[in-house]
């Protein structure tokens, strides 16, 4: 059998850079393929919106929006503030993160998709990703009981898993999102944080497989 390399994801539904990242992270993912384990971590960037304003120097949503056009700027990505201006970013990432761990969990891959599709709501179609009935209405048309979904997303078995990231995340010193950290089977690792062309991500994985053949 060919080794595996494992690869944990360190992101946030509403990360901008973690959206600008996606497309490095989906053409390292069709890279491997079966050789991949790939594994979401939701980290959550805030718990409560205005002390994260705060800690911006900010005192309002509309101020953040510069924020958004400038990781657009900078990655070449595109991306609208909308949410921002409009006020209607989520009151706390935590809640948006715990959706998606419950679709993750429910369907790996579909969770997949879904966490993937609540960034184009966010930073291209500037819907409230903090409304669960827009996050619902979605996970219904992916295919999820939207019901048993909104169940899950508030049960302490999802609460639990998302703290096991946060725990596993602060363990492994991650302060960055998004982060990858990708290990062979011997145990071999590296540490990639931030946003990155995907052929880092590639010659990465590649380096860690070769040391395992």
């Amino acid at each position: 059998m060919e080794p595996t390399l494992n690869a944990e994801w360190y992101t946030d539904p509403i990360c901008s850079w973690s959206y600008a990242a996606e497309a490095a992270m989906e053409t390292f993912r069709s890279h491997f393929g079966s050789r991949l384990a790939f594994h979401h971590r939701l980290l959550p960037l805030y718990q409560d919106l205005n002390r994260f304003l705060s800690g911006h120097g900010l005192k309002s949503q509309a101020e953040f929006a510069s924020k958004i056009v400038k990781v657009s700027r900078l990655t070449g990505v595109a991306m609208t503030p909308r949410l921002w201006e409009s006020g209607k970013a989520p009151q706390s990432s935590e809640d948006c993160c715990r959706y998606a761990k419950a679709a993750l969990l429910t369907d790996p891959v579909k969770g997949h998709v879904f966490l993937a599709r609540m960034r184009v709501l966010a930073f291209v179609e500037g819907e409230p990703i903090g409304d669960p009935k827009v996050l619902l209405k979605e996970a219904a048309r992916l295919g999820f009981n939207d019901k048993d979904l909104e169940r899950r997303a508030d049960s302490a078995e999802v609460r639990a898993a998302l703290q096991d990231d946060v725990e596993k995340g602060k363990s492994e010193g991650v302060t960055t999102r998004p982060t990858m950290i990708l290990t062979n089977e011997g145990g071999d690792r590296v540490f990639i944080g931030g946003l990155r062309d995907a052929a880092l991500f590639i010659k990465a994985g590649e380096t860690l497989l070769a040391e395992d053949a």
